[in-house]
C-alpha cells in the first residue's frame, strides 16, 4: 500500500494511491502495466523498482528469487524514465561507449567494452543513427528521431546487463511506427532471458500483441493480472464484451476509466470498478489459494532467476552496490564527456565571446576620452574598473547559475544507478569552464586596457588580466553554489541578483570599507566584487601621481595614487592581497556547491516490510 498526505490544516488527509496490489514477474517475458491517466502505473513501477520519491508511506514486500530486496537490488535492475535524459551534444555511440566505460569495470577491457556497444547498437536497430548527435533538450540540434533516442536512453541502461528492466511509457511521445520499434525492441531484450516491466497508456493492438502478461489499474487497485491474451475473454465473461476488430487496449481503458463528465456517469463507473476489482480480488484468491495447496506458490514481485547475465538473479540482495571504477577513471571519463559537450556547444560559446567583445568595446568608446590630468578623470577611471568587476562577476555567475539544473535529470539517473561519484563529476565540469573564462578574459581585457589610459605598463595589463580572471572563477564558483543549494532554475535565477546586489554594496565603490557600519564588515571577506575592485585599483594606482583633483576642489591640486586608495578604502593593500582572496572564496564556494550536491541526492522511500496476509498473486491464464 502506497499513501500521501494532501492538503493542509483542516483539509489534510491521505490519500492512497496504491491498495492492496500484488503481482509475479516471470524472465523471458514482457509485462505491460496498462490503465488510465491517474491509475497509478507510474507510482507502482518506482515501487517495485525502489524509486519512489519521498513523501508518504509504502508498505509491502517485494521479493526478488524468494528474498526480500535489499541494498543489492540496483545492481541487478536498471530503471529507464518516461523523460529521454540524455546529452544532446553527445552521438549515439559516444553516449554509449561513456555509459559502458563508466558503468563497468576496469576489468573488462576497452575492446570488449566497444563490442558491447556495437552490439547493443546492432540489437536495438541503432547503427544507421550510432554517429548523429542525439540532440534535443536544450540544444538547437535536432538531431535522431524520437523513436531513436528512446532507444539510445534503453540502451544506456542494457549496458550494465541488468536481469530487470523497468521503463516509464517508453512509447511516450512517439508516433505508431517508432512506438512498434521500441517495443519490439523491448520485447527481444526479454527474450534473452530478462524481466521486462513497463507502463503504457495506450498502445495500439500490434504493440498489445507483443504482451506476455497484464497488470490493469485504476485508481490504485488492481482489476486484471494474467496473460494479456486472456484478458479481453476474462472480461467477457464478466459480462463486458469486446467488440469484434476492436483494439483490446482501447476497450480495456474505455472499461475500466471514470468518466467524470457528470456526477451519474461518474458515480456509474466508480461502481463498475469496484465491482471488477472485487471480482479479480475473489478469483485470484481462490486461484492462489489452489497454487498453494500444489505447492505452486512463487515469490510476489518475484524477478527473474539468474539467465546468464553477470549480475545474477536475486543473489547479493544485502551487498550494498559498489562503484565500477576508481575515481581517478571516473574524473578522466566524465572530464571527457564534458569537454565534447563544451567544444560542440558553438551556438553559446560564440554568442559568449561577441557579449564580451560588444561590452568591452563599449567601455573602450565611453572611456577612452578620459585623462588623470582632467577634473574627475581618476574617479572615471575607478568608474571603469568597478563596471569591469562588475560585468566580469555577472557574466560568470550567470553563465554557471543553471549548469547542474540543467543536467540534473542525467546526473540523478546516473547517480541513482552509482554510475560514479559526485567528486570527480564536479572535478571534471567544472575544470572545462576553466579555458573559456581564461579566452573571454583576455579578450575583454585587450580591448579595454589599452584603449582607455589605464596604468600604461606591460605587467599592470597582466596583472589585470589575471585578476578578472580570478574574479572570473570565483563568480562561476558562486554560481554553481546558487545552483547546488537552489535546485530550482527559475528560483535560482531570481535569488543570484539578490545575492550579487548585496555583496556590491560592501565592494568599496559605492560605500568605502571605512565607513562600513563595524558589525557588517565581514561581509566583504566574502564579497569577490570587492577583493576584484581591490585587485584592479591597486594594480592601476599604486605608483602613479599627476591626478587632477575632484571638480569643485580649489586649484591647483594634485592627487597621487597613494591617496586615491585612501579614499577608496585600499591604503596599504597589494594586489597579491587581493589574489589571495579571490583564490580562498573560489576554494570556499566550490566546497559549498560540493556539498551542497552531494547531499542533493536522489532520495528514494524506503519500504516498510508488511508480512502477506494470503498467498503470492499468480498470473491469471
Amino acid at each position: 500500500m502506497y499513501s500521501v498526505t494532501v492538503g493542509w490544516g483542516r483539509k489534510r488527509a491521505v490519500k492512497t494511491i496504491l491498495d492492496g496490489l500484488g503481482g509475479h514477474a516471470a524472465p523471458g517475458q514482457l509485462l505491460a502495466v496498462m490503465g488510465p491517466t491517474g491509475s497509478g502505473k507510474t507510482s507502482l513501477l518506482n515501487a517495485l523498482a525502489g524509486r519512489l520519491p519521498t513523501g508518504g508511506t509504502l508498505e509491502g514486500s517485494v521479493t526478488v528469487n524468494g528474498q526480500h530486496r535489499g541494498p543489492g537490488f540496483r545492481s541487478i535492475t536498471a530503471f529507464v524514465t518516461q523523460d529521454d535524459v540524455l546529452f544532446g551534444t553527445l552521438t549515439v555511440r559516444e553516449t554509449l561507449r561513456f555509459a559502458a566505460g563508466i558503468r563497468l569495470p576496469a576489468a573488462v577491457g576497452d575492446a570488449a567494452k566497444a563490442a558491447l556497444v556495437d552490439r547493443v547498437i546492432q540489437h536495438l536497430g541503432l547503427a544507421k543513427s550510432a554517429d548523429t548527435l542525439v540532440g534535443g533538450g536544450t540544444t538547437l540540434v535536432r538531431g535522431v528521431s524520437g523513436g531513436e533516442r528512446k532507444r539510445t536512453n534503453i540502451g544506456v541502461e542494457l549496458l550494465s546487463n541488468p536481469s530487470l528492466l523497468f521503463l516509464d511509457e517508453p512509447t511516450s511521445g512517439l508516433d505508431a511506427f517508432q512506438a512498434q520499434n521500441v517495443m519490439q525492441a523491448l520485447l527481444a531484450v526479454a527474450g534473452e532471458g530478462r524481466t521486462v516491466v513497463c507502463t503504457i497508456h495506450q498502445p495500439r493492438s500490434s504493440i498489445y500483441a507483443l504482451f506476455d502478461h497484464l497488470c490493469l489499474l485504476s485508481e490504485g487497485r488492481l482489476l486484471y493480472f494474467g496473460a494479456a491474451a486472456g484478458a479481453a475473454g476474462y472480461f467477457a465473461a464478466a459480462g463486458h464484451v469486446c467488440p469484434p476488430h476492436h483494439n483490446p487496449a482501447d476497450f480495456l481503458l474505455d472499461l475500466i476509466s471514470v468518466d467524470y463528465r457528470f456526477t451519474e456517469s461518474e458515480a456509474a463507473t466508480r461502481e463498475r470498478m469496484r465491482a471488477l476489482a472485487q471480482q479479480f480480488a475473489t478469483q485470484a484468491s481462490t486461484q492462489a489459494q489452489l497454487a498453494g495447496s500444489n505447492g505452486a506458490g512463487a515469490p510476489s514481485g518475484a524477478a527473474p532467476q539468474d539467465s546468464g547475465s553477470s549480475s545474477g538473479g536475486g543473489g547479493g540482495m544485502d551487498a550494498k552496490p559498489r562503484f565500477a571504477n576508481g575515481p581517478f577513471r571516473e574524473f578522466w571519463l566524465l572530464l571527457g564527456r564534458a569537454t565534447r559537450q563544451a567544444s560542440r556547444n558553438h551556438a553559446e560559446n560564440i554568442a559568449l565571446l561577441c557579449q564580451m567583445a560588444v561590452i568591452a568595446a563599449v567601455f573602450a568608446w565611453i572611456y577612452s576620452n578620459t585623462s588623470p590630468s582632467l577634473p574627475g578623470g581618476y574617479q572615471d577611471e575607478i568608474s571603469l574598473l568597478f563596471l569591469c568587476a562588475v560585468t566580469v562577476a555577472m557574466n560568470s555567475m550567470m553563465g554557471s547559475l543553471i549548469l547542474f539544473s540543467l543536467e540534473r535529470q542525467v546526473t540523478d539517473r546516473e547517480r541513482a544507478s552509482r554510475a560514479y561519484r559526485v567528486g570527480p563529476y564536479y572535478l571534471g565540469r567544472t575544470l572545462v569552464l576553466v579555458p573559456r573564462s581564461i579566452i573571454q578574459n583576455l579578450l575583454f581585457g585587450s580591448v579595454v586596457y589599452w584603449a582607455t589610459g589605464l596604468n600604461p605598463t606591460g605587467v599592470a595589463f597582466v596583472l589585470f588580466c589575471c585578476v578578472v580572471i580570478c574574479e572570473d572563477m570565483t563568480g562561476q564558483a558562486l554560481g554553481l553554489a546558487i545552483s547546488a543549494v537552489v535546485p530550482e532554475e527559475k528560483v535560482a535565477l531570481a535569488v543570484a541578483p539578490m545575492v550579487v546586489i548585496f555583496l556590491m554594496l560592501f565592494s568599496g565603490f559605492y560605500v568605502s570599507s571605512a565607513a562600513i557600519p563595524p558589525v557588517l564588515k565581514w561581509v566583504k571577506y566574502i564579497s569577490h566584487l570587492y577583493y576584484g575592485l581591490q585587485g584592479l585599483a591597486v594594480n592601476n594606482f599604486s605608483g602613479r601621481s599627476g591626478y587632477a583633483c575632484p571638480v569643485g576642489a580649489p586649484q591647483p591640486c594634485q592627487l597621487d595614487g597613494a591617496d586615491i586608495l585612501s579614499q577608496l578604502g585600499f591604503e596599504g593593500d597589494s594586489v597579491g592581497q587581493a589574489f589571495m582572496g579571490l583564490l580562498l572564496l573560489m576554494l570556499g564556494y566550490n566546497v559549498l556547491a560540493y556539498v551542497c550536491l552531494r547531499l542533493r541526492k536522489p532520495r528514494y522511500m524506503p519500504l516498510k516490510v508488511a508480512k502477506p496476509s494470503a498467498e503470492p498473486l499468480q498470473p491469471l491464464q
